[in-house]
């Protein structure tokens, strides 16, 4: 994991722009057209799928944007973020914001919706890619206190994910359905 980190804060900092743009440009496309698993009759599942895809794809988003930070020297000698806990909340209120962003897009594209509990799981993404940015560059990280970290983040994907697939299935689509 550190190793995907610190090849993200070695890169020249005006290539650092490039690869949030460019997800966040596809993060829009990919709301502008039809679910990808629209056409596939897997039920609950397909549903569940799709709101699982939530955490992941606002989680690289939120990676793709932490080497626009400012860099220190990190754990072992290696190039790392110097995300500070103020900066890890605005970062992951800027992506929470854009989710939000999203979901209104959303909300005026046919055979689409907007969802609240979507938004609450983009934003599940982003904290928890912060949180294991944060421990990563921390001196005393260790695989199993990273192994918690990413647990907790599936864990917490998986129950966002959960949630909205089971109250859009008792409450049906519509506008901005919890």
């Amino acid at each position: 994991m550190r190793f995907l980190g610190t090849v993200l804060v070695t890169q020249p900092r005006f290539l650092s722009w490039l690869a949030p743009l460019s997800w966040a440009a596809l993060i829009f496309v990919l709301s502008s057209g039809q679910p990808a698993l629209g056409g596939l009759d897997l039920g609950a599942f397909g549903g569940f799928l799709m709101n699982l895809a939530h955490p992941g794809v606002f989680g690289i988003l939120t990676l793709l944007l932490v080497p626009l930070f400012a860099r220190r020297k990190g754990p072992h000698g290696l190039r790392w973020t110097a995300l500070t806990p103020v900066g890890a909340v605005w970062l992951v209120a800027f992506v929470a914001i854009y989710g939000f962003t999203d979901e209104v897009h959303q909300s005026t594209v046919e055979g689409r919706d907007a969802s609240l509990l979507d938004f609450l799981s983009d934003t599940v993404g982003a904290f928890f890619v912060v949180a294991v940015t944060l421990y990563l560059g921390r001196e005393d990280a260790k695989t199993s206190g990273l192994l918690r970290w990413i647990v907790a983040g599936v864990a917490a994907s998986a129950a966002s994910a959960g949630l909205a697939t089971w109250y859009s299935a008792k409450a049906g689509g519509g506008p901005w359905p919890f």
